[in-house]
């Protein structure tokens, strides 16, 4: 008996997961894109998000091969990964100095007689 409770509780959290996600979805839609792109300067309104794929791991049991090559796979994955936070750094480091240029510009005018 605690197999099918423990399931059927388990579908009750998986049922309140997806109808938070649509609700989400449906609300997020209702927003028009412009007013979701008001609120940051990025274009298109986001920051891209990485474009890394994490590999399949192999199972327990699974021959070696094939865990080399998920090893590779995760070395090159994790490669991809820190190619993209490297660039993120660069970009926030970017964006700070056109921060700081403005403020200083404005400090500049707000204190001259």
């Amino acid at each position: 008996m605690p197999d099918r409770r423990g399931r059927s509780i388990v579908r009750r959290h998986i049922a309140a997961v997806l109808t938070c996600l649509a609700l989400g979805s449906v609300l997020s839609g209702m927003v028009p894109a412009s007013a979701r792109a008001e609120a940051t300067l990025l274009p298109g309104g986001e920051y891209p998000d990485a474009q890394c794929t994490s590999p399949m791991r192999p199972f327990a049991g699974d021959k070696a091969w094939e865990w080399d090559l998920y090893r590779q796979k995760m070395g090159a994955y994790r490669a991809c990964v820190d190619a993209y936070v490297r660039r993120a750094r660069a970009d926030i480091e970017h964006i700070q100095g056109k921060i700081d240029k403005a403020v200083r510009e404005y400090n500049r005018e707000v204190t001259m007689p």
